[in-house]
């Protein structure tokens, strides 16, 4: 079975198989000349006709139930479309005919289509008169929940309403003029609130924050910026909540901070929508844009922002006054400024979250507007605090008081501060202070004063309170506007004031009060006991007077870190006038005479080599590191080695001051030494000792001052967060200077040194005075020599004087050894005796007596080396032979030129001199010596 035939597909012709046979065969036909031709043509084509009959009526039969089927639905589409061609005629008869009926009705029409407008409309208008009624009960629903943007649309389109399609209405009239005055009011409203978010939540959040973490009681104790003032030095790092809103803002892609279409709606179930600070400030700006207020607004922020800012100020300065009670005013001062940062970076985060909503209506809305950015704002910031600085500083005084001495050089400082001739008084005709005018204006003005409230009093040491924390917030200032350090305006306000006023003016103030204080007519005499302990004694007045001001340049220091080389040079300059009045003072103690009469021990240690040799001494050296160890204790450090011992063997004891004994005898026995070379005054040597004991207690502070310099990292602020804390570092104060405050510091200890080593020597000298004088003194007497008695007096009235003014332990390097040098001086006085008798021999053992009783009570100790004299006096009692009879028999007790001494004494205070048998004696001795060796 041969398959169906296939309709070709659309757009495709069937291929004409047969398409050029019947012109084939009309051409041949015509070219045909004769009919048999034609006939085989004709027979042709009718054979092959009745094949395709054939072919036609088996296909036919083939596909009949298929043709029947076409016809079929061919019949029943034919009779539907013609169905439909009948129905569409009678349509169209019928749509005729209403068209000649309406041509008929077009009038009647028309008129009633414009009525039906004209009611439409009337109701149209009667909606809006009845909505524009309701609107005044919905502006005050929304006005009491704060929806101002539902409010701004309804005003706008309310006095859209009263001035395009209800403006002849006479009953709207009244209520659109209400509502114009509302629209032009709800702008206003706006501004206040947006003054509220942006300065008054701020203020107020940063002081329920404090309040929260310190509590009335512990009000500032533990307040943040006690405790990076006492640690940094920093705390400039953001609240939490700052830093978050800044990492917030940072991300721009956050379209729930800042909407790109601007569409925001106001939450009608909400009913503290001003809770969310950054959606209620969109509400505001939109509102303002809706309202076209934004340039006016922006104009108000900015004219008003000094005098907001400013009264933020007074209204913390009021909040620290009544949370401060007894407490005391720097304290206050720190807490207001900590307060007063906080909430101005509170408020730059309200600024910049509404700039931003600024920026974002600003282009929404095509408004031909350039707001202020936070530079502005920081701006006003940096004056409003320098106004504040102003009332705390008393800066107006001070400018005041610079230009009257405008006059006077710098560099005379005696003529700045000496007495100014006052000038007279000009009398004037007649005045108007006491006119009505003048007196209303005088109240005005004491009014407006009383209105700025202050913490403490205005004063120009309030900069040190100030000057860390507001160096802190310079810093914040330009990182947070990206400028370069120390470009900030305030910065250069506050460097500028303390570098060309307050650092001057007070190096002014400090040098007249040294001045005044050892230019005093008791300036060295004068003494003051700062402390009752027994370790310490009387310092000069003057002394501490300049150490108090050392203190001051100290605490100016610690305050000042930044200025340490200014603070360096001044303190110079102080001290070198202080160090180089010292210097007179103790020349005018130790040379109260003429050139050529010098006092003897002065003289001494202007020797280097016998400087040296005392200063090598174990008794100096054991001394000084005492005083070393007591003056780390002292400073509070810790000590890396044990307390030096005091005590030494008796043995060591002997030989130092033996050898001491040796050298001042050899120097000072053969001369001796007159009464001007010595300071017989008790009181001057008590003010050599005060001298010494305060420029020793002096020196230590100045080393501990000096130290102060050398300290890398300064209290201006603890390490950030991120360990960026290069900044912070104290400049380094200049080595040069460094080392004249040093040198200077090393120069009164060597003052020190110097009034004790002269008090020392002073002492011996004055015992080869006394004692070198009385050896030619032979009088019978069971008392002592005057000059004995006289010299045990001096020695009393020294102690007494040493006692009250020294420390014991120096007291007991003047005092100590003295027994060897005066067993010394008496031993040796032997040779100069030219005759002696058992009274003299008496009288010599009397005066040791009374010596070592002295200096018994002096040293709380008994002089073995005055036992070891009176054995050599009491020598005298035996002959020449048992003396050498008694070293064979128990060795030498005394040195060699000793017992020849003793020898020759005997010899000529015999009434039958020999000088044979003295050489005899002599000779014997140096061979008896020679054999047992000398061990003394």
């Amino acid at each position: 079975m041969d398959s169906p035939p296939i309709k070709p597909p659309r757009g495709v012709k069937p291929v004409k198989e047969t398409s050029g046979l019947l012109m084939s065969v009309i051409r041949t036909l015509s070219a045909s000349e004769t009919n048999e031709q034609r006939d085989r043509e004709k027979a042709k084509l009718e054979a092959d006709f009745k094949v395709c009959d054939q072919k036609l009526d088996r296909l036919v039969s083939h596909h009949e139930n298929d043709l029947t089927q076409v016809m079929r639905l061919f019949g029943t589409i034919s009779q539907s479309v013609t169905e439909n061609r009948d129905k569409i005629h009678t349509v169209k008869e019928m749509l005729q005919d209403c068209k000649k009926k309406l041509r008929c009705k077009r009038d009647e029409l028309k008129a009633l289509w414009m009525e039906g407008l004209e009611y439409k409309y009337m109701l149209q208008l009667l909606q809006e008169i009845e909505k524009m009624n309701n609107i005044p009960s919905q502006l005050a629903t929304h006005m009491s929940h704060k929806r101002f943007l539902h409010a701004t649309k309804l005003l706008v389109e309310a006095v859209k309403l009263g001035k395009d399609p209800l403006e002849g209405v006479e009953s709207l009239k009244e209520l659109s003029q209400e509502l114009e005055q509302r629209k032009e009011q709800l702008h206003l409203q706006i501004l206040s609130e947006l003054k509220n978010i942006l300065y008054t939540k701020p203020c107020q959040h940063i002081l329920t924050l404090r309040r929260q973490g310190s509590g009335r009681d512990g009000f500032l104790i533990h307040s943040p910026l006690q405790r990076s003032m006492k640690g940094r030095l920093s705390g400039r790092n953001r609240s939490n909540v700052s830093r978050n809103l800044m990492d917030e803002l940072s991300k721009v892609g956050s379209k729930d901070l800042f909407s790109d279409d601007f569409n925001l709606e106001e939450d009608l179930e909400n009913l503290n929508i001003d809770e969310n600070n950054r959606q209620y400030v969109s509400i505001l700006v939109k509102s303002l844009c809706l309202l076209e207020k934004l340039p006016y607004t922006l104009d108000e922020l900015v004219r008003e922002m000094q005098a907001s800012l400013t009264h933020i100020i007074q209204k913390s300065t009021q909040h620290v006054i009544d949370y401060a009670e007894n407490v005391d005013s720097k304290l206050a001062l720190k807490e207001l400024i900590n307060i007063l940062f906080d909430q101005f970076k509170e408020i730059a985060d309200s600024h910049l979250i509404f700039l931003k909503w600024v920026d974002k209506g600003i282009k929404i809305h095509r408004i031909n507007l350039k707001p202020y950015g936070l530079q502005y704002y920081w701006s006003q910031v940096q004056e409003v605090l320098q106004i504040f600085l102003n009332d705390y500083l008393d800066l107006q005084n001070m400018s005041t008081a610079l230009q009257t001495d405008k006059t006077v050089e710098s560099g005379d400082i005696s003529a700045y501060f000496s007495r100014r001739k006052q000038q007279s008084k000009k009398k004037s005709l007649f005045k108007f202070e006491g006119s009505s005018s003048a007196l209303s204006l005088s109240n005005a003005l004491k009014s407006s004063k009383k209105e700025k409230v202050l913490i403490c009093s205005s004063h120009p040491n309030n900069i040190l309170v100030v000057f860390i924390p507001f160096m802190c917030f310079t810093e914040d200032i330009e990182q947070m506007l990206g400028m370069a350090h120390a470009s900030c305006s305030l910065y250069g306000y506050i460097t500028q004031h303390i570098s060309n006023v307050y650092l001057k003016r007070k190096s002014e103030e400090i040098i007249e009060q040294v001045e005044n204080a050892f230019k005093a007519a008791d300036a060295w005499k004068n003494t003051v006991l700062l402390d009752v302990s027994a370790g310490y004694k009387p310092l000069l007045v003057s002394t501490v007077t300049v150490e108090r001001c050392i203190r001051e340049w100290k605490a100016i220091l610690q305050s000042l870190p930044l200025y340490s080389e200014k603070i360096a040079d001044y303190s110079v300059n102080v001290l070198k006038e202080y160090k180089d009045t010292c210097y007179a003072a103790y020349r005018g103690m130790v040379q109260p005479h003429s050139e050529d009469k010098r006092i003897c021990s002065a003289a001494w240690l202007k020797d280097e080599d016998i400087n040296r040799f005392l200063k090598s001494l174990p008794n100096w050296l054991n001394l000084k590191a005492q005083q070393e160890y007591h003056a780390r204790s002292e400073r509070g450090r810790k000590i890396l080695r044990d307390q030096p011992s005091e005590e030494e063997s008796p043995e060591d004891v002997r030989m130092r001051n033996r050898k001491e004994a040796e050298i001042l005898a050899s120097n000072l026995g053969e001369g001796g030494v007159s009464s001007s070379e010595i300071l017989s005054d008790i009181s001057l040597l008590k003010e050599l000792a005060t001298l010494q004991e305060s420029m020793e207690w002096f020196s230590v502070r100045m080393f501990q001052y000096t130290s102060e310099f050398r300290l890398e990292p300064s209290r201006l602020s603890p390490p950030k967060p991120d360990n960026n804390s290069h900044n912070d570092l104290m400049p380094p104060v200049s080595s040069s200077t460094l080392h004249q405050l040093t040198s200077i510091a090393q120069e009164f200890d060597e003052l020190a040194n110097t009034c004790l080593m002269l008090l020392h020597l002073e002492v011996r000298v004055q015992c080869f005075h006394y004692l070198l004088a009385q050896a030619h003194y032979n009088k019978d007497s069971h008392e002592p020599d005057p000059k004995v008695s006289e010299l045990s007096k001096v020695l009393a009235n020294v102690d007494e004087a040493m006692t009250s003014s020294l420390h014991p332990r120096k007291c007991k390097y003047i005092f100590e050894g003295l027994g060897h040098l005066i067993a010394k001086i008496l031993i040796s006085s032997a040779q100069y005796i030219q005759v002696i008798n058992d009274a003299g021999i008496q009288r010599m053992c009397r005066n040791i007596f009374a010596l070592q009783q002295t200096l018994t009570n002096i040293t709380m100790t008994r002089e073995l080396a005055l036992d070891h004299a009176r054995h050599y006096f009491e020598l005298f009692f035996l002959t020449p032979e048992e003396i050498l009879n008694g070293i064979v028999d128990k060795g030498p007790e005394f040195s060699e030129l000793e017992y020849m001494n003793a020898l020759q004494l005997l010899n000529r205070s015999q009434k039958n001199k020999d000088s044979s048998s003295v050489t005899v004696h002599l000779e014997r001795l140096s061979d008896i010596l020679g054999e047992v060796g000398v061990t003394v």
